[in-house]
Parts: C-alpha cells; sequence; structure tokens
C-alpha cells in the first residue's frame, strides 16, 4: 500500500511540474521543444553585443522569426507587436521584428510607405528585376547565410537562403494566411509579382 502511495505522490509531482513549465514557456507547434516567451526571447537577443547580433541576424530571420511568428494572420491594417496576437500587416511585419531585433527605425513610417522607400533606408546592394528567374539567380550568386528584403508590385517581406533553397518570410495577405516561412519557388505572392526590387539588410 505504502508503495501505491508513492507512486502516486510521484506522479502528482510530476504533473505539478509539467503545469509550471507550461505556464512559463510557450510550447512548438512543430518542434516538441520548449521555448521562452517571445518578450523573454527578445531581452535575451538585445544582451548581445553589437558585433554578436550582426553574426545572429541571419539565424534570426531565417528561424527564430517564423518559429514565433508563423500562422499570425495577416489584415491591411495590422499592426501587432506580439506574434500570435491580433494581426500584422507585410509593412509591419518586416519593421515591426527588426525593431525587435534592435534597428533603430522609424517602424510606423517605414511600414506605411511603398517597400522601395524601406529597402533603400535599410539595405545595401540594392537590384531590380523584371524576371522572376533572374531574381533567384541574383541570390545563388551571393554568400549564403544572407538575409534580403524584397519590394513586389503591391507586398514585401525577407528572402533568406539556406544552401541551395531560398525562402520567402512574410505576412502572406492570400487567404489572409498571415505569417509563413515558404520556398520561393512555390511562393503565389512572389511569383505573382512584375516587378522585383532586392537589398541586403544591412545591420
Amino acid at each position: 500500500m505504502k508503495y501505491l502511495f508513492f507512486f502516486v505522490f510521484l506522479a502528482f509531482i510530476g504533473c505539478n511540474k509539467t503545469k509550471i513549465e507550461s505556464d512559463n514557456h510557450l510550447i512548438g507547434e512543430n518542434s516538441g521543444e520548449t521555448k521562452i516567451s517571445y518578450k523573454d526571447f527578445l531581452v535575451s537577443i538585445n544582451k548581445k553585443s553589437e558585433e554578436e547580433k550582426k553574426k545572429y541576424l541571419f539565424t534570426f530571420i531565417n528561424y527564430d522569426v517564423p518559429n514565433y511568428w508563423t500562422s499570425t494572420p495577416w489584415s491591411f491594417n495590422g499592426t501587432s507587436r506580439v506574434p500570435q496576437k491580433e494581426t500584422i500587416a507585410c509593412g509591419y511585419f518586416v519593421t515591426n521584428t527588426l525593431t525587435d531585433f534592435g534597428f533603430d527605425i522609424n517602424r510606423t513610417y517605414l511600414a506605411q510607405q511603398a517597400s522601395s522607400v524601406m529597402i533603400k533606408k535599410l539595405c545595401i546592394d540594392i537590384k531590380y528585376f523584371s524576371k522572376r528567374q533572374d531574381l533567384d539567380k541574383y541570390i545563388l550568386s551571393k554568400d549564403k547565410n544572407q538575409v534580403y528584403i524584397v519590394g513586389l508590385d503591391f507586398h514585401t517581406g525577407f528572402i533568406t537562403r539556406e544552401n541551395k533553397d531560398t525562402y520567402f518570410i512574410h505576412s502572406n495577405y492570400i487567404k489572409n494566411k498571415g505569417v509563413i516561412k515558404e520556398l520561393t519557388q512555390t511562393s503565389q505572392a512572389l511569383n505573382a509579382s512584375k516587378t522585383f526590387m532586392i537589398g541586403t539588410l544591412n545591420y
């Protein structure tokens, strides 16, 4: 009988521990791992030195931003500062996340301008293309682990490259899907555009 009581006690402790952990962490949908709240995560980012942050920028945009923001809904007037809360427009998605990282910018002004204004303000090595395949060739000709901002006919977002795969990270207006990281080759929003302006993000 005393052994039964002991195992019940252990189970009770284990359940309470799980509850405490779940109250203090957000659970990643796909990773199966715990992750700290977005607010606490940003605190840890901004404790890094400027040199450390320069090296970390690609990881932040390519992995961390999608990890927290994916599925946050899109709306034309969306300005959310918190992942999974309310809605986020494409321009605000770019400027809000960059501000979170530590970019000293007028995020509201830039989010409301044409993407060309934002790209000229934040990027170097700016290029213009009218053919989709020329955009792909350009990105694949550059070094890996770069972050780009791309401006389309009526849309904007980040482009990143992992080895030979390139990704479009954006707040997707199509069917109000919201924040998504998708292969550039199959991105409806990217492939629907007739013009492409791209710059290398400069921190």
